[in-house]
């Protein structure tokens, strides 16, 4: 009888651990919902006039200008460690922890993360950047 208890138990356990991770794992791979403007004549924002510089905005997108003076935004938490990533003048934004490469779509181009950074809409009116998500 106690064999049955504890088949039955650990039966529930496992069941709760697999829900519980299904869970976690929809809202890990849910996109965060932003929608914000960036006023490119603040003076906090004049380094995103300049190819290759980049700012995070708050703590989670990355906005950058990328070496065809085009703006991209990402998120900027990268999706292997949780680190803020950082954008080189290669193109590519890359995590110093794990050294994760990702390109400018947010596609892993190398190191231990598989999934992309999440991107976000961008659009430029006269010195505003708008940028929001789906």
């Amino acid at each position: 009888m106690n064999r049955f208890f504890l088949s039955f138990y650990l039966v529930i356990s496992l069941l709760a651990i697999s829900v519980a991770g299904s869970f976690l794992s929809c809202n890990k791979d849910k996109v965060q919902r932003i929608d914000f403007y960036v006023d490119l004549n603040d003076p906090d924002n004049y380094d995103l006039a300049n190819i290759g510089h980049y700012k995070v905005f708050n703590s989670s997108v990355i906005v950058a200008k990328d070496i065809n003076s085009t703006y991209i935004a990402l998120s900027a938490i990268c999706t292997y460690d949780q680190c803020l990533v950082e954008f080189q003048t290669t193109n590519e934004f890359i995590c110093p922890c794990c050294q994760s490469h990702f390109d400018t779509t947010g596609n892993p181009l190398f190191g231990y993360a598989t999934s992309p950074l999440p991107n976000y809409n961008i659009q430029k009116i006269n010195n505003i950047l708008h940028i929001y998500s789906n």
